[in-house]
């Protein structure tokens, strides 16, 4: 095949050279109105010598043609070859590279249309592997409804109609700013359509905390006004709100109509307490954000301050999995961010500010206005600074327990951790002799259990006592599945046991090709650490903080895993006792734990009870065996 001429595309224009057999992803995806065509090859060092030196997007793709990353480049050549490198800068990035199969790239005019390309792709595609610029659960916003009479609404889209404030840091805060506009300024809260017809005033009238405009007891002007006071005190204009308020104060005084007076003294006084505990210092009326990062091992930390109206109106933390260059993989993340925001500043306060006009140029090329990058080092504005800095700092510190810091220091001596131990999932064997032989998986991250990831297993190929083979077995039913759901695998993996479970859990997972997946077992008489192709295990001190943390995962699974068995086994022992009783079919089995809901209920069940789910003779009959057994 000819080597393609590395020559730049026109003004405007996407370059494309040759086009890969079916629809590839870029190819569903057309930004503005720039038609183009990818490149699609398959990944490895020979088809590499074809890309060229140009900068451009890459996609990822795997066997199944899913889309599993999409990144930037100035040499596309130069960046897909560093992921065939040995020396890879995250676990996480491994994982990546033994999914891909197949490759796709675009050739752009300048670095700052891929960058503009890359977030695009992202924003519509959603790669699997891009999940620190793409946001799942997207932050909550107050909305103030275009209806004739306008309702303050919680939401997560940013749809046409009506006015969006935010966003704001949790679905709590919005309920609560909420909760505030209707006590301050009678905001409906129910859903009626006024347009059909008139409704009884509900319990929030009554409350004082809407004027019942459902019911016509306020007219639309006055209505009105309240919606837009409640729309400057969520912009934050509480300075001019309060003056307004005052102005009306002294006009209901002069008319001596002290009741309404009081209420807007009242109101006066709510705004003021929300005006002293949002405001962090008096800053100039501007658009500005303030930037901090900090970075420990393959993990960036990023804040950023908002300050509108004149305090810093909301902060939003980031934790990024870092992929290339610290600064390289911060200008794609706030060009995500930024891209996509309803509020953008016209200056950004940050460190180093000058390695991030790739970022302002791609800010000032899509939104076509000016933005001011700035790395104060006096005044306010430096004082901000140090305080973004400082929490992202402690951000990255609250995820790094002791517990966690110490294990990846104890490990990191004996074998390769690429990163440090955030997940643990731990594994155990439970049965009776081979009976109701049942495994357990626990899940820690960052030195606490996330119960809401345990899992529970019946050993479905193995007949006996045999734990290793039914640690073998679990082990790949998990890591199988996380492979084809294209899930994260943990840092670490602990099993519960010596050699024997843990080379058979290093079985499942070479299998699986997983064999550098970080693993070790916790022996529980000696309390030692089992490593794999290692014949000396750690002998930890009773007190070591990360022999804890293992001890601590180990007990957990073992008893998860001991809840599940006797569960099993109790159920198993009801279902012997219930077939012996004659009319006791598995239907009727069936029907007694729906209805109870448990073994020991069943057996505590009154006669009257069970002969009104089962009928008076098979009732009785079960009542008399299940008494015997007692």
């Amino acid at each position: 095949m000819a080597r393609q001429k590395e020559s730049r595309p026109s003004s405007g224009s996407f370059y494309f050279q040759g086009i890969g057999k079916g629809k590839t992803a870029l190819e569903t995806h057309q930004p503005g109105r720039r038609k183009f065509k990818s490149v699609t090859r398959a990944f490895n060092h020979e088809t590499l010598k074809e890309v060229p030196t140009l900068p451009g997007v890459y996609l990822f793709n795997d066997v199944k043609g899913r889309l599993l990353y999409v990144g930037k480049a100035v040499s596309l050549r130069n960046r897909l070859r560093s992921y065939l490198q040995k020396n890879l800068p995250s676990d996480r990035i491994r994982k990546m590279v033994r999914l891909i199969h197949r490759f796709e790239y675009i050739v752009t005019k300048t670095e700052v249309e891929a960058l503009i390309l890359e977030n695009s792709f992202i924003k519509n595609n959603k790669p699997v592997y891009n999940i620190l610029l793409r946001d799942g659960k997207t932050y909550p916003y107050i909305k103030l409804t275009a209806e004739p009479f306008p309702r303050a609404i919680i939401t997560r889209r940013k749809s046409a109609g009506g006015s969006l404030f935010g966003p704001f840091p949790s679905t709590r805060a919005a309920r609560q700013t909420i909760r505030q506009l209707h006590q301050f300024f009678k905001i409906r809260n129910c859903d009626y359509d006024l347009a059909l017809r008139s409704y009884q005033p509900c319990l929030q009238y009554h409350l004082k905390r809407c004027d019942a405009p459902c019911a016509n007891l306020v007219t639309s002007e006055e209505y009105h006004q309240g919606v837009e006071r409640a729309r400057m005190f969520l912009s934050g204009k509480t300075d001019e709100l309060i003056d307004i308020l005052n102005r009306e104060m002294e006009k209901a005084s002069q008319r001596l109509a002290f009741e309404r007076a009081a209420h807007f003294r009242d109101l006066l006084g709510l705004v003021n307490k929300v005006r002293i505990h949002q405001s962090v210092a008096k800053l100039p009326n501007r658009k500005l954000d303030v930037i901090g990062y900090t970075q420990s091992g393959n993990q960036i930390s990023l804040m950023i301050l908002t300050i509108r109206n004149s305090m810093v109106s909301r902060s939003k933390h980031f934790l990024l999995d870092q992929q290339v260059e610290v600064v390289e993989d911060l200008v794609s993340h706030l060009t995500h961010y930024y891209l996509h925001h309803p509020d953008p500043p016209g200056e950004i306060a940050i460190q180093n500010a000058e390695s991030f006009n790739l970022f302002k140029e791609a800010m000032q090329s899509y939104c076509k206005r000016s933005l001011i990058l700035t790395s104060p080092q006096k005044g306010y504005k430096a004082r901000l600074l140090q305080m973004a800095e400082e929490n992202a700092r402690l951000h990255l510190t609250d995820r790094e327990p002791e517990s966690v810091q110490r294990l990846a220091d104890v490990l990191s001596e004996h074998m390769d951790l690429p990163s440090l131990p955030h997940t643990i999932e731990g594994f155990d064997i439970s049965n009776t002799q081979g009976e109701h032989s049942v495994a357990s998986m626990v899940s820690f991250v960052n030195g606490k259990p996330a119960k809401r990831n345990y899992r529970k297993y019946k050993i479905k190929t193995v007949e006996g006592p045999d734990d290793f083979a039914s640690m073998r077995e679990v082990v790949s039913r998990r890591y199988s599945r996380l492979l084809n759901e294209g899930k994260d695998l943990p840092d670490l993996i602990l099993i519960d046991g010596g050699k024997g479970q843990l080379n058979s859990a290093h079985q499942a997972l070479t299998a699986l090709g997983l064999a550098n997946q970080p693993l070790i077992s916790l022996a529980k008489k000696e309390e030692l650490i089992c490593l794999v192709n290692n014949p000396d295990p750690i002998d930890l001190e009773e007190r070591d903080p990360a022999l804890k943390l293992l001890q601590q995962v180990r007990d957990e699974a073992h008893r998860f895993g001991l809840t599940f068995h006797r569960s099993r086994r109790k159920k198993a022992m009801l279902r012997s006792e219930l077939d012996a009783i004659p009319g006791l079919g598995s239907k009727r089995q069936k029907k007694l734990l729906h209805t109870f809901g448990s073994v020991k209920n069943i057996k505590e069940a009154s006669l009257q009870q069970l002969v009104h789910v089962l009928g008076n003779k098979t009732g009785t009959n079960t009542w008399h065996a299940l008494r015997n057994k007692k």
